[in-house]
């Protein structure tokens, strides 16, 4: 008898599904035998071997310790995937030639293959709906539970490519007078598309010079709506460290009369978050505002994602003016909405807008629930400097219980997810790590303080400068006590 056919998903994240059989796990017991069955996944003929995986999953084990782990990985992986196998039988699906390690052609689908498979087809001389079709099955992003990995960028860089081929292919079946200018039309949006992922990765420098390419695609096609869209996406990345310089993009891309409302919502946004990191709130205030009346008008599919976006805004300038009691109601608003949209990385950002609500209104312990599920789906979306800050902010959170051990490691966790990115992330986390430490180690703590002032203020973030001259003003405090 047959063994069922296995189907491993990885566009939209890692799912499996058996066509018969035993039902599989929900939750693997090992991270690694997770990331062993992806890596195999992902790899050209579903193959690599033990040394290849080993360096990515183990990569600071001895080579002893490496291959215990990867024996036990195997055999986790093993079972999960077929949970009916007999403790010494043979998998039907993962198997061992000599050093490699294989997935199964004849018994396991992998839908990035066929996707890819679809689409070279398609481009070889496809019509409309082959093409059609093929960017249907590219959609979704490629683990985005993993999407700060770097074993799985050439895959995604991959992926990318493929969609913008599609695109190009199907604005030249458009005809001929259209082809080229729509060509270059879809490769803007397809780079729009990939600078909001680079973005939520905390690629920032890649990010900003993809919504650059962007949105010269779109001024040299005349497209002025498309340029407010891809100004208000450049502006939010610029913002970050360049204020004044985000905000001529943004005045140099207005909304026009006939603008539609969701990139009038996506402009004032823009200009909200903007000012508000250049500690303009009243004004940031004012277009968080502007952009859910926007928002209100716009009823398409976007809708529930601009409207939370909004909303979580205007918390966020209410709570950075002092006005904490009114940032309470906006707050509650956004929750809806972003739940509504299927957005993990939105609802994460509107879970950590209302933890900080409650911390600042006093109540720790609502505040580390709203902390935990933002951390979750920080981390289920692929944005490691999101899980970077979220760390940090649970780490002071249970500081403030005194609860000293689980703020030491979530803390330690926060600078280590950060310090590949520096800038912004790293200060936060340095500081919730020196608010830890200024206690049984004063001097640590200072030193922490320094190097987090200098990567504060190399990202020019307004609030991340501030909370650092906040703990160094505590951390002296607490030493003349």
């Amino acid at each position: 008898m047959n063994p069922p056919l296995l189907r491993i998903r990885l566009l939209g994240g890692f799912r499996l599904a058996r066509e018969g059989g035993a039902p599989l796990v929900a939750r693997w017991s090992r991270p690694g035998a997770r990331t062993l069955v992806k890596l195999l996944a992902l790899a050209p003929d579903h193959a690599l071997h033990r040394e290849q995986i080993m360096a990515v999953c183990w990569p600071h084990a001895e080579l002893r310790a490496a291959l215990g782990s990867l024996r036990v990985a195997l055999h986790t992986a093993r079972h999960a995937l077929e949970p009916e196998l007999p403790p010494r039988g043979t998998s039907a699906y993962l198997t061992a030639d000599g050093e490699l390690l294989r997935l199964v052609p004849d018994t396991v689908r992998v839908d990035v293959h066929e996707a890819e498979t679809l689409a070279r087809r398609a481009l070889d001389g496809g019509g409309r709906p082959e093409l059609a079709r093929a960017l249907e099955e590219l959609g979704g992003d490629l683990l985005p539970e993993d999407c700060h990995a770097p074993w799985a960028e050439p895959a995604r860089e991959r992926l990318a490519r493929h969609r913008a081929d599609l695109r190009r292919a199907l604005a030249d079946h458009r005809g001929p007078h259209g082809g080229a200018a729509r060509s270059e039309a879809d490769a803007a949006r397809v780079r729009l598309d990939w600078a909001l992922h680079l973005d939520r990765s905390g690629r920032y420098a890649e990010a900003l010079t993809v919504a650059r390419e962007a949105l010269h695609g779109y001024e040299r096609q005349g497209l002025r709506d498309a340029c407010t869209l891809a100004a208000a996406r450049l502006a939010e990345v610029l913002g970050r460290g360049r204020g004044d310089a985000a905000l001529a993009v943004l005045d140099a891309h207005p909304p026009g009369p006939d603008t539609p409302d969701d990139i009038r919502a996506a402009h004032h946004m823009a200009r909200s978050a903007v000012l508000s990191y250049c500690g303009r709130y009243a004004e940031g205030l004012a277009a968080a505002r502007a952009a859910e009346d926007c928002a209100g008008a716009a009823r398409g599919a976007d809708h529930p994602v601009l409207l939370a976006r909004a909303l979580a805004q205007q918390t966020v300038c209410l709570g950075l003016s002092g006005l904490a009691g009114e940032a309470a109601g906006p707050a509650t608003a956004a929750l809806a909405p972003a739940e509504a949209s299927g957005d993990r990385a939105l609802l994460a950002t509107v879970l950590s807008v209302l933890r900080e609500t409650e911390r600042r209104a006093g109540r720790h312990g609502e505040a580390l629930v709203y902390g935990r599920r933002a951390l979750a789906l920080a981390e289920q979306a692929g944005r490691p400097t999101a899980t970077a800050f979220e760390r940090a902010n649970l780490a002071e959170l249970h500081l403030l219980r005194g609860e000293r051990a689980d703020a030491q490691r979530l803390a330690l966790a926060s600078v280590e997810l950060a310090e590949p990115f520096g800038g912004t992330a790293l200060a936060f986390a340095l500081t919730a790590l020196a608010r830890v430490r200024r206690g049984a180690a004063p001097q640590e703590a200072r030193r922490l303080l320094e190097r987090a002032g200098r990567c504060a203020a190399d990202g020019g973030h307004l609030q991340a400068i501030e909370e650092v001259r906040l703990a160094r003003a505590e951390t002296a405090e607490v030493a003349r006590l």
